[in-house]
């Protein structure tokens, strides 16, 4: 553990010394949500039957979807990008030759851009609380920690990703895949009900539609937990299964880039 927060505490204090940028994107966040609640205004009356079970209200429910998008898209490339950057500057195969364990390693490396992904989450959705989304504050706990499962189930695809990295130096179409086939089939701005049946039949192997689907039945109707178990199960289910091929994916590349040499060569 010890390892994981050094890691996390010099790429804290790196970010911190580009306190603009850092600045900017707080800023950016506050920003987007407001021209999200005047879309959301203007479709309410068209997405009012279609989303009557997951909270009903559409600026609650494109809020919520686009917190899971943000939190996905880092969970997927904060590794691969950080694996990237530690293979050009020669640092991971120095991380690699410290007493700390390769799993402590990856995690301490892509650990702040997760972290802070979710500060931005939570601001989100607090600025979007603040503009009138019906979020119920006795589901914000265990919304935050649906939120969190669904970085968990995505961070195979960070491995995957990372590996192809090791191997061949790019992550390729992957990280753009896994976004837009969640995008669309995720129910991330439409539930998944409203798109064709065979579609939908796809949908039920994203693991992005079970996390949304909890989290917006906790944040939005105030539902308990064990009202979404079965979402809860399936999302951890699929992640599960996912992060085996994620390790292997891993252990095959780590094998790969050793017998090549090419840790250190970009």
């Amino acid at each position: 553990m010890s390892e994981i927060l050094a890691l996390t505490w010099a790429q804290w204090r790196t970010n911190l010394s580009y306190r603009v940028r850092m600045a900017y994107t707080l800023v950016g966040i506050v920003v987007s949500v407001v021209p999200l609640f005047f879309v959301a205004g203007a479709v309410q009356p068209v997405m009012a039957n279609a989303i009557a079970a997951e909270g009903g209200q559409a600026f609650g429910f494109l809020l919520v979807g686009l917190a899971g998008i943000g939190m996905l898209s880092v969970s997927i490339m904060a590794l691969p990008r950080a694996i990237g950057g530690g293979v050009g500057s020669g640092t991971l195969e120095a991380l690699m030759a410290t007493p700390a364990t390769l799993p402590r390693v990856f995690i301490g490396m892509s650990a702040y851009e997760i972290g802070f992904a979710l500060a931005r989450t939570l601001l989100t959705l607090g600025v979007g609380w603040l503009l009138g989304a019906n979020l119920q504050v006795g589901g914000v706990v265990p919304g935050v920690a649906i939120l969190v499962l669904i970085a968990v189930a995505h961070f195979p695809f960070a491995l995957l990703g990372s590996a192809l990295v090791l191997a061949f130096r790019t992550s390729g179409p992957l990280p753009q895949a896994v976004m837009l086939i969640s995008t669309l089939l995720g129910g991330a701005y439409y539930p998944t009900h409203v798109i064709p049946s065979w579609l939908e039949s796809v949908s039920t192997f994203v693991p992005l539609a079970y996390g949304l689907r909890a989290m917006r039945r906790v944040l939005l109707e105030g539902d308990t937990v064990t009202a979404v178990l079965p979402d809860v199960a399936a999302l951890v289910g699929t992640g599960a299964v996912l992060m085996l091929l994620g390790v292997v994916a891993m252990r095959w590349a780590l094998r790969y880039a050793r017998l090549n040499g090419t840790l250190s060569q970009y």
